[in-house]
Protein backbone atom coordinates (compact mmCIF):
# COMPACT_ATOMS: atom_id res chain seq x y z
CA UNK A 1 0.00 0.00 0.00
CA UNK A 2 2.96 2.15 0.53
CA UNK A 3 3.19 2.37 -3.15
CA UNK A 4 0.58 4.46 -3.90
CA UNK A 5 1.34 6.75 -1.33
CA UNK A 6 4.97 6.65 -3.15
CA UNK A 7 3.42 7.32 -6.65
CA UNK A 8 1.66 10.51 -4.93
CA UNK A 9 4.56 12.06 -4.20
CA UNK A 10 6.31 11.16 -7.39
CA UNK A 11 3.92 12.99 -9.38
CA UNK A 12 4.29 16.27 -7.12
CA UNK A 13 6.05 17.91 -10.08
CA UNK A 14 3.16 16.84 -12.75
CA UNK A 15 0.22 17.95 -11.20
CA UNK A 16 -1.05 22.17 -11.07
CA UNK A 17 -0.90 23.57 -8.24
CA UNK A 18 -4.56 23.43 -7.17
CA UNK A 19 -4.28 19.72 -7.73
CA UNK A 20 -1.94 19.36 -4.45
CA UNK A 21 -4.69 18.28 -2.05
CA UNK A 22 -4.48 15.95 1.06
CA UNK A 23 -3.06 12.80 0.71
CA UNK A 24 -6.39 9.98 1.03
CA UNK A 25 -4.39 6.88 -0.44
CA UNK A 26 -4.83 4.32 1.77
CA UNK A 27 -1.51 2.96 3.45
CA UNK A 28 -0.86 0.97 6.74
CA UNK A 29 -1.78 4.08 9.25
CA UNK A 30 -0.94 2.77 11.85
CA UNK A 31 2.36 1.75 11.02
CA UNK A 32 2.58 5.45 10.18
CA UNK A 33 0.98 6.60 13.52
CA UNK A 34 4.37 4.26 15.13
CA UNK A 35 6.65 5.92 13.24
CA UNK A 36 5.31 9.14 14.07
CA UNK A 37 5.41 8.37 17.75
CA UNK A 38 8.73 6.04 18.67
CA UNK A 39 10.41 6.16 15.08
CA UNK A 40 10.40 8.75 11.93
CA UNK A 41 7.93 9.20 9.35
CA UNK A 42 7.70 11.46 6.10
CA UNK A 43 4.18 13.47 5.42
CA UNK A 44 3.52 14.84 2.50
CA UNK A 45 2.38 18.27 3.47
CA UNK A 46 2.01 20.25 -0.02
CA UNK A 47 -1.09 21.24 0.30
CA UNK A 48 0.02 24.13 2.70
CA UNK A 49 0.70 27.48 0.85
CA UNK A 50 3.82 29.45 0.49
CA UNK A 51 4.45 33.00 0.07
CA UNK A 52 7.92 34.45 -0.24
CA UNK A 53 8.06 37.93 1.33
CA UNK A 54 11.15 40.18 0.23
CA UNK A 55 12.42 43.65 0.30
CA UNK A 56 12.96 46.57 3.00
CA UNK A 57 11.82 45.10 6.08
CA UNK A 58 9.63 42.12 5.71
CA UNK A 59 9.60 41.17 9.47
CA UNK A 60 8.72 45.10 9.97
CA UNK A 61 5.72 44.54 8.04
CA UNK A 62 4.74 41.42 9.40
CA UNK A 63 5.25 42.41 12.96
CA UNK A 64 2.53 45.68 12.21
CA UNK A 65 -0.60 43.13 11.31
CA UNK A 66 0.89 39.24 13.29
CA UNK A 67 -0.87 38.44 16.84
CA UNK A 68 2.61 37.36 17.86
CA UNK A 69 5.89 38.80 17.91
CA UNK A 70 8.62 38.01 15.47
CA UNK A 71 12.25 37.24 17.10
CA UNK A 72 15.01 39.66 16.23
CA UNK A 73 17.35 36.46 15.69
CA UNK A 74 18.15 36.09 12.13
CA UNK A 75 17.03 31.95 12.22
CA UNK A 76 14.49 32.12 14.27
CA UNK A 77 10.57 32.35 12.85
CA UNK A 78 7.19 32.48 14.66
CA UNK A 79 4.00 30.84 14.46
CA UNK A 80 0.85 33.57 14.36
CA UNK A 81 -2.50 34.62 13.23
CA UNK A 82 -3.84 37.49 11.35
CA UNK A 83 -6.87 38.67 12.68
CA UNK A 84 -10.01 41.05 11.40
CA UNK A 85 -10.41 43.99 12.84
CA UNK A 86 -13.22 42.59 15.27
CA UNK A 87 -10.54 40.18 16.54
CA UNK A 88 -11.26 37.05 14.47
CA UNK A 89 -9.02 34.42 13.04
CA UNK A 90 -8.79 34.57 9.20
CA UNK A 91 -5.98 32.05 8.91
CA UNK A 92 -3.11 31.12 11.02
CA UNK A 93 0.46 30.83 9.32
CA UNK A 94 4.10 30.50 10.21
CA UNK A 95 7.03 32.84 9.09
CA UNK A 96 9.84 31.13 8.46
CA UNK A 97 13.15 33.01 8.25
CA UNK A 98 15.39 32.47 5.46
CA UNK A 99 18.43 34.74 4.93
CA UNK A 100 16.75 38.16 4.42
CA UNK A 101 13.40 36.48 3.04
CA UNK A 102 10.37 34.97 5.15
CA UNK A 103 8.67 32.45 4.18
CA UNK A 104 5.06 32.36 5.16
CA UNK A 105 3.50 28.98 5.14
CA UNK A 106 -0.32 28.39 5.62
CA UNK A 107 -3.27 25.61 5.44
CA UNK A 108 -4.91 26.05 2.20
CA UNK A 109 -8.15 27.36 3.34
CA UNK A 110 -6.14 29.76 4.97
CA UNK A 111 -3.88 30.89 1.89
CA UNK A 112 -6.48 33.57 -0.02
CA UNK A 113 -6.62 35.27 3.69
CA UNK A 114 -3.17 35.54 3.88
CA UNK A 115 -2.38 36.55 0.24
CA UNK A 116 -4.80 39.71 0.34
CA UNK A 117 -4.08 40.80 4.16
CA UNK A 118 -0.38 40.35 3.70
CA UNK A 119 -1.03 42.33 0.03
CA UNK A 120 -2.64 45.01 1.43
CA UNK A 121 0.51 45.87 3.57
CA UNK A 122 3.00 45.42 1.40
CA UNK A 123 3.36 48.65 -1.13
CA UNK A 124 3.70 50.77 2.03
CA UNK A 125 7.00 48.12 3.21
CA UNK A 126 8.14 48.23 0.01
CA UNK A 127 7.62 44.23 0.38
CA UNK A 128 7.05 42.58 -2.61
CA UNK A 129 4.58 38.95 -1.94
CA UNK A 130 5.94 35.94 -4.54
CA UNK A 131 3.63 33.07 -4.06
CA UNK A 132 5.21 30.19 -4.24
CA UNK A 133 2.46 27.76 -4.63
CA UNK A 134 1.58 28.74 -8.02
CA UNK A 135 4.11 29.23 -11.35
CA UNK A 136 6.76 27.23 -12.54
CA UNK A 137 8.81 27.13 -9.66
CA UNK A 138 6.02 25.35 -7.39
CA UNK A 139 7.32 24.65 -3.74
CA UNK A 140 5.88 22.33 -1.46
CA UNK A 141 6.10 21.06 2.23
CA UNK A 142 7.42 17.75 3.82
CA UNK A 143 7.61 16.39 7.08
CA UNK A 144 9.70 14.89 8.79
CA UNK A 145 8.64 13.87 11.93
CA UNK A 146 8.82 11.98 15.41
CA UNK A 147 11.93 11.59 17.37
CA UNK A 148 14.70 10.38 15.39
CA UNK A 149 13.91 12.96 12.78
CA UNK A 150 16.95 14.93 13.31
CA UNK A 151 19.16 11.72 12.84
CA UNK A 152 18.01 11.33 9.11
CA UNK A 153 19.53 15.31 8.96
CA UNK A 154 22.93 14.89 10.23
CA UNK A 155 21.74 15.36 13.97
CA UNK A 156 20.31 18.28 13.13
CA UNK A 157 18.97 19.98 16.68
CA UNK A 158 16.77 23.71 15.92
CA UNK A 159 14.54 25.19 18.45
CA UNK A 160 10.67 25.20 17.42
CA UNK A 161 10.70 27.47 14.44
CA UNK A 162 14.24 27.82 13.95
CA UNK A 163 15.11 27.24 10.16
CA UNK A 164 18.88 26.33 8.24
CA UNK A 165 19.58 25.70 4.90
CA UNK A 166 19.88 21.67 4.75
CA UNK A 167 21.18 19.44 1.99
CA UNK A 168 19.23 16.07 1.81
CA UNK A 169 20.26 13.03 -0.71
CA UNK A 170 21.45 16.07 -2.70
CA UNK A 171 18.70 18.53 -2.33
CA UNK A 172 18.89 22.08 -1.01
CA UNK A 173 16.03 23.12 1.52
CA UNK A 174 15.08 25.00 4.15
CA UNK A 175 14.15 23.24 7.27
CA UNK A 176 12.39 24.50 9.75
CA UNK A 177 11.84 22.79 13.46
CA UNK A 178 8.43 21.94 14.46
CA UNK A 179 7.00 21.07 17.68
CA UNK A 180 3.19 20.16 17.58
CA UNK A 181 1.85 18.06 17.09
CA UNK A 182 4.42 16.26 16.80
CA UNK A 183 7.92 16.82 17.06
CA UNK A 184 10.66 16.68 13.73
CA UNK A 185 11.03 19.09 10.86
CA UNK A 186 9.15 20.16 7.94
CA UNK A 187 11.05 20.81 4.47
CA UNK A 188 10.58 23.72 2.18
CA UNK A 189 10.89 24.06 -1.27
CA UNK A 190 10.79 23.23 -4.62
CA UNK A 191 8.63 20.06 -5.18
CA UNK A 192 11.46 18.39 -7.36
CA UNK A 193 14.23 18.72 -4.84
CA UNK A 194 11.25 17.46 -2.05
CA UNK A 195 11.09 14.53 -4.32
CA UNK A 196 14.73 13.89 -4.19
CA UNK A 197 14.88 14.82 -0.52
CA UNK A 198 12.25 12.26 -0.14
CA UNK A 199 13.75 9.33 -1.65
CA UNK A 200 16.64 9.60 0.51
CA UNK A 201 15.10 9.57 3.76
CA UNK A 202 12.83 6.24 2.58
CA UNK A 203 16.07 4.70 1.94
CA UNK A 204 17.55 5.87 5.17
CA UNK A 205 14.76 4.00 7.30
CA UNK A 206 12.04 6.66 7.17
CA UNK A 207 8.50 5.61 7.36
CA UNK A 208 5.79 6.76 4.83
CA UNK A 209 2.83 8.03 6.74
CA UNK A 210 -0.32 9.09 5.76
CA UNK A 211 -3.00 11.53 6.41
CA UNK A 212 -4.65 9.02 8.96
CA UNK A 213 -1.26 8.58 10.86
CA UNK A 214 -0.68 12.17 10.65
CA UNK A 215 -4.33 13.60 11.22
CA UNK A 216 -4.60 10.85 14.56
CA UNK A 217 -1.25 12.49 16.13
CA UNK A 218 -2.63 15.89 15.71
CA UNK A 219 -6.28 15.14 17.03
CA UNK A 220 -3.91 13.22 20.02
CA UNK A 221 -2.22 16.25 20.56
CA UNK A 222 -5.11 18.82 20.76
CA UNK A 223 -3.86 20.88 17.64
CA UNK A 224 -6.28 22.29 16.22
CA UNK A 225 -6.28 23.20 12.02
CA UNK A 226 -7.49 26.14 10.15
CA UNK A 227 -9.96 25.16 7.97
CA UNK A 228 -11.54 22.50 10.54
CA UNK A 229 -11.26 23.02 14.13
CA UNK A 230 -10.42 27.25 13.59
CA UNK A 231 -12.54 29.31 10.74
CA UNK A 232 -13.31 33.17 10.43
CA UNK A 233 -15.70 32.84 12.80
CA UNK A 234 -13.30 31.65 16.21
CA UNK A 235 -11.83 33.91 17.91
CA UNK A 236 -8.30 33.23 19.51
CA UNK A 237 -9.18 32.45 23.21
CA UNK A 238 -11.56 29.80 21.62
CA UNK A 239 -9.39 27.78 20.00
CA UNK A 240 -6.09 27.03 22.45
CA UNK A 241 -3.87 28.83 20.67
CA UNK A 242 -3.05 32.19 22.84
CA UNK A 243 -0.16 30.42 24.39
CA UNK A 244 1.62 29.64 21.14
CA UNK A 245 0.23 32.28 18.77
CA UNK A 246 -0.28 35.55 20.77
CA UNK A 247 1.91 38.04 22.41
CA UNK A 248 0.61 40.35 24.78
CA UNK A 249 3.71 42.67 25.30
CA UNK A 250 4.16 43.74 21.29
CA UNK A 251 2.51 46.79 19.91
CA UNK A 252 -0.67 47.29 17.97
CA UNK A 253 -2.34 44.66 15.10
CA UNK A 254 -5.30 44.64 14.01
CA UNK A 255 -7.92 42.70 16.49
CA UNK A 256 -5.58 43.54 19.43
CA UNK A 257 -8.12 45.03 21.50
CA UNK A 258 -10.63 42.62 21.51
CA UNK A 259 -7.65 39.54 22.31
CA UNK A 260 -6.87 41.77 24.94
CA UNK A 261 -10.33 42.48 27.01
CA UNK A 262 -11.50 38.52 26.26
CA UNK A 263 -8.06 37.45 27.90
CA UNK A 264 -8.07 40.48 30.73
CA UNK A 265 -11.87 41.11 31.58
CA UNK A 266 -13.76 38.41 29.79
CA UNK A 267 -13.69 34.91 28.69
CA UNK A 268 -15.01 32.94 26.09
CA UNK A 269 -18.29 31.19 25.19
CA UNK A 270 -16.59 28.02 23.85
CA UNK A 271 -13.33 26.29 23.77
CA UNK A 272 -12.04 23.65 22.21
CA UNK A 273 -11.96 20.39 23.78
CA UNK A 274 -10.04 16.91 23.33
CA UNK A 275 -13.32 14.48 24.00
CA UNK A 276 -12.69 10.52 24.30
CA UNK A 277 -15.93 8.77 22.06
CA UNK A 278 -17.56 5.74 23.10
CA UNK A 279 -19.93 4.20 20.96
CA UNK A 280 -20.25 4.80 17.36
CA UNK A 281 -17.67 6.67 15.56
CA UNK A 282 -19.57 10.31 15.07
CA UNK A 283 -18.67 12.45 12.40
CA UNK A 284 -17.35 16.25 11.87
CA UNK A 285 -19.85 18.99 12.41
CA UNK A 286 -21.92 16.81 14.44
CA UNK A 287 -23.96 18.59 16.96
CA UNK A 288 -22.87 17.48 20.72
CA UNK A 289 -25.96 17.58 23.55
CA UNK A 290 -26.60 17.58 27.06
CA UNK A 291 -29.74 17.10 28.55
CA UNK A 292 -31.52 17.32 25.47
CA UNK A 293 -29.65 21.11 25.05
CA UNK A 294 -27.27 21.58 22.13
CA UNK A 295 -23.77 22.41 24.35
CA UNK A 296 -21.00 21.87 21.39
CA UNK A 297 -20.06 20.33 18.31
CA UNK A 298 -17.19 17.77 16.66
CA UNK A 299 -15.16 19.59 14.49
CA UNK A 300 -12.12 16.80 14.37
CA UNK A 301 -12.55 13.21 14.39
CA UNK A 302 -9.06 10.83 14.68
CA UNK A 303 -9.21 8.35 11.95
CA UNK A 304 -7.48 5.71 14.15
CA UNK A 305 -7.50 4.81 17.89
CA UNK A 306 -5.31 5.84 20.53
CA UNK A 307 -4.81 2.76 22.32
CA UNK A 308 -8.27 1.37 22.79
CA UNK A 309 -10.12 4.86 22.71
CA UNK A 310 -11.59 7.19 19.72
CA UNK A 311 -10.58 10.83 19.90
CA UNK A 312 -12.12 13.94 18.98
CA UNK A 313 -12.12 17.87 18.98
CA UNK A 314 -14.75 19.91 19.92
CA UNK A 315 -16.19 22.88 20.84
CA UNK A 316 -18.04 22.84 24.51
CA UNK A 317 -19.96 26.17 24.87
CA UNK A 318 -18.81 27.04 29.13
CA UNK A 319 -22.28 26.14 29.97
CA UNK A 320 -21.72 22.53 29.32
CA UNK A 321 -20.94 20.28 32.84
CA UNK A 322 -18.23 18.58 32.31
CA UNK A 323 -18.79 16.09 34.84
CA UNK A 324 -21.89 15.03 33.41
CA UNK A 325 -22.65 12.83 30.14
CA UNK A 326 -22.80 14.11 26.49
CA UNK A 327 -23.63 12.70 23.46
CA UNK A 328 -23.43 13.12 19.93
CA UNK A 329 -25.75 10.85 18.03
CA UNK A 330 -25.55 7.31 19.43
CA UNK A 331 -21.89 8.02 20.82
CA UNK A 332 -21.10 9.09 24.47
CA UNK A 333 -18.25 11.83 24.71
CA UNK A 334 -16.22 12.54 27.95
CA UNK A 335 -13.54 14.71 28.41
CA UNK A 336 -10.04 13.36 28.12
CA UNK A 337 -8.51 12.83 31.61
Amino acid sequence: MENTHTEELENMTSRKPQEHAADNTPHDGLAGYEALKNGVAIVDRSGRSVLRLAGKDPVGMLDAVLTNQVPKEPTLGIYAALLSPKGKIQTDLRALKSGKEVLVDTEPEGAAAAREILGRYAPFSRVKIEDLSTGDEFWGVLGLYGPRAGELLGGLRLVEHESADVGVGGARLLASSVAVPVSGFDLLGPVDELRAARDYLLQAGAVLAGSDAYETARVEAGTPRFGSDITPDNFPAETGILERAVSFSKGCYPGQETVARMHYRGHPNRTLCRLVVKGSSPTPDTPIFQNEKQVGRITSVAPLPVGSHQLVLAYLSRNADLDNALHAGDAQLRPVA
